[in-house]
């Protein structure tokens, strides 16, 4: 008899995951280490710049498909329409596409409507907004969401691709009613709300994939973007306005690799500690934090029916309370960005800043013997900056004089590196497990005293430590 701990988890064949990224002012290191992750990132997901597909809605002219005798009119619609263009958020177009969604489970049929008579002085100031949702069904057919406001009125279009929808796909499309709405709610908010959960929970049996994108812009000037995109392997999102960036993805391909979904909670909930953590450390904004926190969590989420059906036989239990020594997580990547701000007129060059990045990414690897080496490594990197008062009874009021110039610049570089290396043997038993961890943080705080640097204090924080345990297993 074989006495040790015994390793559940199905490995797969020799397979290598690797998802990271960068941010900002990393170091040469970090951004060597994560640049492969970089082009690894979600191909759907286009961040940073206006689409082809959002390209192609703006390029549809309410005017002209008003004066298209071929457009079907559904007065419910139409009704919505002029409601919805009265607005100048695009959460008007919630309720909207919520509806066209829904009408499929009773007409199949396309829709193309418009109406316009936006008056000159409205048109000329209003933002436009653009969306296109596409949802992939399992058994052939597309659907495509389009809606656009522009200067001269609004337009919809929903069309079906491929195979003609079945009853169930219809249902499976128009559920996702809500979720549209509920995102495009978020959207409109001041802050913005990036409320994506509903589209990550679609009906997988069903449905091969969901793409989401919006855009809002004035003129030419992009306000506010988002990219969204899931399937059975991916979710990710990118997401950017004018106070923040985001770029996320999580990869679900490796579902051998991930805990059952109390594990996940309990690793999401660390990871809630560990981003406020960093917030803190680098001044960030509290709001924002929270924003990417949930995306974070609807990315990173099974429900319990989900993690029955994937992990059924591949559960990793390695002591009597059931908690792993993996994250629990998939595979991830993120970097977030915070807009950066001159508060100094005296000094621009002196930047408030925030960005952050984390990654994890798992290796197996096979051996001759059949024994297979397990490593899941996460990294972060904080890069901050910004300015404080010396006193902080004293509000900080900076201009070019130079009795202005008293304050405290605060600049912080961190960089968390963690690794876990199981070991498993011929007989699926775990021979070993090993931690690393690497530490290398450096703060430093510049004191101004009527423009001068009177002092100048660095903190750094470096160090690594490694322990490695073993199971000798008896016959």
């Amino acid at each position: 008899m074989i006495r040790g701990l015994n390793f559940a988890l199905q490995l797969p064949d020799v397979t290598r995951v690797s998802t990271s990224t960068k941010v900002g002012a990393s170091s040469a290191r970090a951004a060597s280490e994560n640049s492969a992750a970089d082009n690894n990132a979600s191909a759907k997901v286009i961040f940073g710049s206006q689409s082809s597909d959002i390209a192609a809605v703006y390029s549809l002219s309410p005017k002209k498909m008003s004066a298209n005798a071929v457009q079907q009119l559904n007065p419910v619609i139409e009704g919505l329409m002029h409601t919805a263009q009265s607005s100048s958020s695009i959460s008007s177009l919630a309720t909207l596409g919520s509806t066209l969604l829904g009408n499929l489970k009773e007409n199949r049929g396309d829709v193309t409507q418009a109406v316009t008579g936006v008056a000159a002085e409205t048109a000329s100031a209003a933002n436009k907004f653009a969306v296109t949702l596409s949802v992939v069904t399992k058994s052939g057919s597309t659907v495509n969401l389009t809606m656009t406001q522009q200067d001269d009125g609004l337009a919809v279009e929903m069309k079906t691709e491929g195979e003609a929808l079945s009853d169930d796909d219809a249902a499976a499309v128009a559920s996702l009613g809500d979720a549209l709405s509920k995102t495009l709610n978020g959207l409109g908010q001041m802050p913005p709300k990036l409320d994506i959960g509903g589209l990550t929970n679609f009906d997988n049996k069903l449905l091969q994939s969901v793409d989401l994108k919006t855009d809002v812009r004035n003129g030419e000037d992009s306000l506010q973007s988002l990219n969204f995109h899931a399937d059975d392997k991916e979710r990710a999102i990118a997401y950017q306005d004018g106070d923040f960036s985001l770029k996320m993805s999580s990869d679900l391909s490796k579902p051998g690799l991930a805990g059952s979904h109390a594990q996940q909670q309990q690793a999401l909930k660390a990871y809630d500690d560990k981003f406020d953590k960093a917030r803190l450390a680098g001044n960030g904004d509290r709001g924002q934090m929270e924003t990417m926190k949930s995306v974070f969590r609807a990315l990173n989420s099974t429900s319990d029916a989900e993690s029955a059906s994937a992990l059924r036989g591949q559960n990793l239990m390695l002591s009597a309370n059931g908690v792993s020594q993996l994250s629990g997580l998939n595979d991830f990547s993120l970097s977030f960005t915070q807009a950066e701000k001159s508060p100094n007129p005296a000094h621009e060059n002196e930047k408030d800043r925030f960005s952050y990045a984390a990654s994890q990414s798992s290796e197996v690897q096979a051996h001759d013997d059949g024994a297979k080496t397990v490593k899941q490594t996460t990294r972060s990197h904080l890069s901050a900056a910004w300015h404080d008062a010396i006193d902080p009874s004293i509000p900080l009021a900076l201009n070019k004089m130079k009795s202005s110039q008293n304050y405290l610049y605060h600049l912080v570089e961190n960089d968390d590196e963690n690794t876990t290396t199981l070991n498993v043997n011929g007989r699926g038993m775990l021979t070993s497990v090993g931690h690393d961890e690497k530490v290398d943080h450096r703060s430093t705080v510049k004191k101004y005293v009527l423009d001068k640097m009177v002092d100048e204090t660095v903190t750094p924080e470096k160090y690594a430590n490694s322990s490695l345990r073993s199971f000798m297993a008896t016959a």
